[in-house]
């Protein structure tokens, strides 16, 4: 740069009109002088200069308030200014990219230094909500007074420059029905709710990243209090530069699920999507294993597990390693054995707190294939049982056709297999109440749909509520900026007594996605970005049976209850069980062993019961019994 005498000595501003900067802007959409050679002056307000960066800077007039044009501009050139110079100069006026601007500077001279610079309030988005508000705007100074929300990084790595809202985006068929007038309203509040945040350069991939934290991360959520900006155009594009760096808050990484979320819990249940996970890179397993010991569930339903038995089992073995045991098994399922080249769904359970029974079901009559699993759960505590479904519903992603055409509604392509794949669950579901012989049933997984949407209301209208908005709003996943449900808890009317609680850990939707393990250039081995969506986790506290509860003096456990054709007792110790209708007339009578027993209820009939146990102490307990 030059020194600030020499360069005003080589340019003394001649004799001449001055030509204040909103006539050079006009109203239209190419300045009145185009072209022209124009004297003009302002106090300036923004220099980017530096390797990579646009080479001038922006300045604003200082007694033009109220023009209907905007009276800021910028000037592309060499120059030894600093913000707060109030300057004359002459250069060309003319468009670049459609940005008015002024260049091939002839003459400027530093009139006075260190004037304030006059910041125009603004409300986003009521004053700059449409290219109109942006274009009356453009090259001026701005103050947003109120609380910014970072919530896209999508250009972080390639543009330096990031998406600010007045709020946190929410997409809209979350809380609004697809298609309805609601819908369509927070979809153009959302789309004109959007501030590019830019780093005023113009190079590709820089290297300074001036967003990123000392962690090397910039999360979405994060909070900003006030702004100071100029507004600039590139193209049909409207971006910011802040006139200092702004100071982000909150959101910030956690290390370990939130505990206290999940209430006096007894048992952790986690549904999560591991993104294509196909243990074909070491980093990518390490991040996972690394999310899974620190969520610490005692059940895990996984979504998108490649590559067969193989995979699964390494990562088992891998988790177990991790927490310096062998503390985890799997389901095993037939046809999972094979090498797949698709993505399937597991269950991975500590049996020291959980034990399977029955068979499981897989819904494939409905596609995608092997992405629908169910199985029955007994936990050992109390001896409580429920089902688990953990599924993986048609992603939104291709080319619809027919019936899964793309409706316009918000709902995306395929929603009517997402939408036959739900009646299917809710149907199979209902009818494996009884077979499993409980009502207790834990819906988990990828449900690839919003929690408005025809799928997730099929659901819902069958009883089923999602846990984490139960306790409190949450989500799973962010796109274009918008924060929603895909992942989901839903518990039945009758688990819900035992749900303690619900958390969803932030660990991967609010990380930029250039932290993914194949792209990270620093290689990090945290839990952070292991996939794009978060792991989604309840807290279980199941309680004595109900009418049994005094057995545990006699240190007996039966269940279920109700039952139909047997119940399960296990034992301290020796002792006898005793069936007896409401009128005191013996119906069964069994002597149990240590361990693990089962009283045959066939031939009765249906209706409530009495229940004597007796341990070989002589101790004796009655209860209830509901046989139907």
């Amino acid at each position: 740069m030059f020194p600030l005498l020499a360069f005003a000595c080589l340019f003394p501003v001649s004799a001449q009109t001055v030509v204040p900067i909103a006539r050079i802007q006009g109203t239209a959409d190419k300045s009145p002088y185009d072209g022209q050679e124009v004297l003009t002056q302002g106090v300036v307000t923004l220099t980017l200069y530096g390797e990579g960066r646009l080479n001038g800077f922006f300045m604003q007039d200082t007694v033009a308030a109220g023009e209907p044009a905007s009276t800021g501009i910028f000037v592309y050139g060499k120059a030894d200014v600093r913000e707060g110079d109030f300057v004359r100069l002459r250069a060309k006026a003319g468009e670049y990219r459609q940005r008015t601007q002024l260049s091939g500077i002839k003459e400027l001279e530093v009139l006075r230094r260190n004037m304030p610079v006059s910041y125009l309030t603004v409300d986003f988005p009521r004053h700059l909500s449409s290219p109109a508000d942006f274009e009356r705007h453009e090259g001026m100074a701005l103050r947003i007074p109120h609380k910014m929300y970072l919530v896209s990084t999508y250009d972080l790595l390639s543009n330096a420059s990031v998406e600010l809202s007045s709020k946190r985006l929410r997409s809209p068929t979350d809380y609004n029905l697809p298609g309805s007038d609601a819908y369509r309203a927070v979809a153009d509040s959302n789309r004109v709710d959007r501030l590019v945040l830019d780093d005023g350069g113009n190079t590709r991939n820089p290297q300074d990243n001036p967003w990123l934290d000392e962690d090397g991360t910039c999360r979405t959520g994060q909070v900003v209090d006030s702004l100071l900006f100029v507004v600039d155009q590139v193209d049909d594009k409207y971006r910011v530069y802040a006139v200092h760096k702004p100071v982000f808050y909150g959101n910030e990484r956690t290390t370990a699920p939130d505990e206290s979320a999940l209430g006096d819990y007894e048992l952790k249940v986690c549904g999560f999507n591991l993104e294509r996970y196909y243990d074909k890179d070491p980093l990518q397993r390490t991040r996972i294993v690394h999310a899974l010991a620190a969520i610490d569930a005692d059940m895990f339903g996984l979504v998108e597990v490649g590559g067969g038995k193989k995979v699964i089992d390494s990562l088992v073995a891998a988790l177990n390693r991790a927490k310096g045991g062998n503390e985890y098994t799997y389901l095993p399922w037939q046809g999972h054995e094979a090498v797949s080249d698709y993505t399937l769904n597991h269950i991975v359970y500590r049996p020291s707190k959980v034990e399977p029974y029955d068979q499981y079901f897989l819904i494939n009559n409905v596609g995608p294939r092997n992405r629908k699993l169910i199985q029955a759960f007994r936990e050992r505590e109390h001896g409580n049982s429920f089902i688990f479904s953990i599924n993986h519903f048609k992603a939104k992603s291709g080319t619809g056709t027919g019936a899964d055409a793309d409706r316009g509604d918000g709902q995306g392509v395929f929603n009517n297999q997402r939408l036959q794949e739900a009646y299917a669950l809710k149907d199979r579901l209902s009818s494996l109440k009884f077979y499993y012989n409980t009502d207790n049933v834990l819906i988990m997984g990828d449900l690839n749909a919003l929690y408005l949407e025809d799928p997730i209301r099929v659901l819902t209208d069958a009883g089923y509520r999602n846990q984490t908005n139960r306790f409190g709003d949450d989500y799973s996943y962010c796109f274009d900026g918008q924060v929603q449900y895909l992942d989901y808890s839903l518990a039945s009317a009758e688990l819900e007594e035992f749900v303690t609680g619900a958390v969803v850990w932030h660990i991967n939707s609010d990380e930029p996605s250039f932290l993914d393990y194949d792209r990270d250039p620093e290689r990090h081995t945290g839990p952070y970005r292991c996939s794009d969506h978060e792991p989604v986790i309840v807290g279980l506290k199941f309680k004595d049976l109900a009418g049994c509860q005094s057995f545990a003096e006699a240190g007996i456990r039966i269940w279920p209850n109700p039952a139909r054709d047997f119940v399960h007792l296990r034992a301290d110790r020796q002792g006898m069980v005793q069936v007896f209708t409401l009128g005191g007339v013996e119906a069964v009578r069994m002597r149990i062993g240590e361990g693990d027993n089962t009283l045959s209820l066939q031939g009765l009939v249906p209706g409530l019961y009495l229940l004597r146990v007796t341990d070989d102490r002589g101790v004796s307990r009655v209860g209830k019994l509901s046989v139907g």
